[in-house]
């Protein structure tokens, strides 16, 4: 049962699905088996497969607590938003339909969350990935205190989008933006994190699915360009207070399509995250699914200097790698 000092603090979960959706029915008996349970938890319909046996599966697990919202393959951003403009709960918790949240976990988070009401607008975790059939593979590494994500927040992903409980009045404030869909996520810490502090508790509470069927890593090349975009337009509104997008709306898709274009960008950028993924299953020893991230990193391995020229910098650099490179959207260079 959840704590007393902290039961009042109430809480919803949102989980946007699209497509196949063949973990659904554990990561939802997850959200069940909480020893603080959700007041309600919300489906947003963006193109799922087999709607009825998620609206049937839900109805079982949570009765009237469940709530089943229509998006019309609008994307994950409004996806989102529209849960959370449906929500009324003081702390909104993230959950993806792959992933497999751990017992405690918001109990925890709210325990944690409870305790600074003017100090922390929400808190992720670490999480242990898992491979598709459900094998550990390795615990993340994720940076936890406020003073050490603050110093690389402009540089790498910080967080693990799924393990995030977040204020839902800064959400409101701060909603999703569908132009950067793909690293929407990032998008929002970023922003979120120019009005207060987001941080990561130290213990895994969260199983993350990471598999080479995942949305994900299927539109890795374009996830990272967004991922670049969303770091240039924070270093903007640091240094001349105005997003380029608010503007410009049109830019970011600009952007985009540009960098996409770039010799090389694709195959460097969809090599690397098969390598990390390897990396990841081997340590869990799926040699299976090594050997699968291998082919897929062999395939594209890069074969140009321009492609070479690209993956050096991000090995080196993570997503910081391209920021101190000129664009031809003079709004979104970064360089003093």
């Amino acid at each position: 049962m959840a704590s007393s000092a902290h039961a009042a603090e109430s809480l919803e979960v949102v989980i946007p699905v699209r497509g196949a959706l063949p973990w659904i029915r554990q990561s939802l008996s997850s959200i069940a088996a909480q020893t603080q349970a959700p007041s309600v938890v919300t489906v947003v319909n963006d193109g799922a497969e087999n709607i009825e046996t998620i609206s049937r599966s839900g109805a079982e697990l949570f009765g009237a607590r469940f709530r089943l919202l229509p998006n019309r393959g609008r994307g994950i951003s409004a996806a989102l938003n529209t849960a959370i403009q449906n929500c009324s709960a003081r702390w909104i918790a993230r959950m993806d339909a792959d992933d497999v949240a751990h017992p405690d976990r918001f109990e925890k988070q709210v325990d944690f969350l409870a305790g600074r009401p003017d100090e922390v607008l929400g808190c992720g975790s670490q999480v242990r990935f898992m491979n598709a059939s459900g094998k550990f593979l390795a615990c993340s590494r994720l940076l936890e205190s406020w003073q050490a994500i603050t110093g690389r927040l402009r540089a790498q992903t910080c967080f693990i989008h799924p393990s995030l409980m977040i204020l839902r009045e800064a959400m409101l404030a701060t909603p999703y933006r569908p132009a950067l869909d793909g690293a929407e996520d990032v998008d929002l810490v970023l922003r979120l994190t120019e009005r207060g502090k987001i941080v990561n508790l130290a213990v895994a509470l969260l199983d993350y699915r990471v598999h080479l069927t995942q949305e994900s890593f299927r539109q890795r090349a374009r996830a990272t360009a967004i991922q670049e975009l969303a770091f240039r337009l924070s270093l903007c509104r640091l240094k001349n207070r105005r997003d380029p997008l608010d503007e410009n709306p049109d830019l970011a898709e600009k952007f985009i399509r540009w960098r996409l274009s770039s010799p090389g960008y694709a195959r460097a950028r969809t090599a690397l995250t098969a390598l990390r993924y390897a990396g990841i299953n081997f340590s869990g020893r799926d040699f299976r699914g090594l050997a699968e991230c291998l082919g897929v990193a062999l395939r594209n391995f890069p074969t140009t200097s321009a492609a070479w020229h690209i993956a050096w910098r991000v090995y080196r650099k993570a997503g910081a790698a391209l920021l101190d490179t000129d664009t031809p959207f003079e709004a979104l260079n970064t360089r003093s």
